[in-house]
């Protein structure tokens, strides 16, 4: 029962460390590349994505909880998001990507699964319409397939203020 109503705090706590903002905004000393990253977000349970730009070109990390599987992606897998009003914007991986082992020891209470981190370009184009709307479906393939995951009203939103925040004058 502790156990449980320590994961239950832990993801409370967790839901509102995702609030949308630029954790990092500099230019980097040595490339003169100007970085802005955002927190992450959630597109659904175990699956949080973040927005970085580099020097202008806007890029989407993502990272899919993956339990005890290992899931990897080829370079130029597919990540689509379906939106509400039934387009679809289809990204493609940047490079090749394999589950990582992640571990946290939380008092007694010990954590362990394989996280797949992956990062695709975004186009103009494809940020105006996830700014203008809401996601309704995502779906990334592996080399064993795809997973599907519906997104919420609440998260598609979110999503929705990240890329606000990166096309706002910094």
């Amino acid at each position: 029962m502790k156990k449980i109503f320590l994961l239950i705090a832990l993801s409370t706590i967790g839901a509102t460390a995702f609030a949308q903002k630029i954790v990092k905004d500099e230019k980097d000393a040595f490339t003169g590349n100007h970085i802005v990253e955002t927190s992450y977000v959630s597109i659904s349970d175990g699956f949080p994505c973040s927005i970085r730009t580099v020097n202008g070109k806007c890029f989407f990390l993502v990272s899919f909880n993956c339990g005890d599987e290992v899931y990897s992606m080829e370079k130029g897998a597919e990540f689509m998001f379906k939106l509400q009003d039934d387009s679809i914007i289809t990204l493609s991986n940047l490079e090749h990507s394999i589950a990582d082992y992640w571990s946290a020891t939380i008092g007694t209470l010990h954590l362990s699964h394989f996280v797949l981190k992956t990062e695709y370009l975004l186009s103009d184009e494809q940020i105006k319409q996830l700014q203008a709307t809401p996601i309704a479906i995502v779906r990334f393939y592996t080399t064993d397939g795809y997973i599907e995951r519906n997104v919420t009203t609440r998260d598609a939103k979110r999503i929705q203020k990240l890329f606000n925040l990166i096309t706002k004058p910094q």
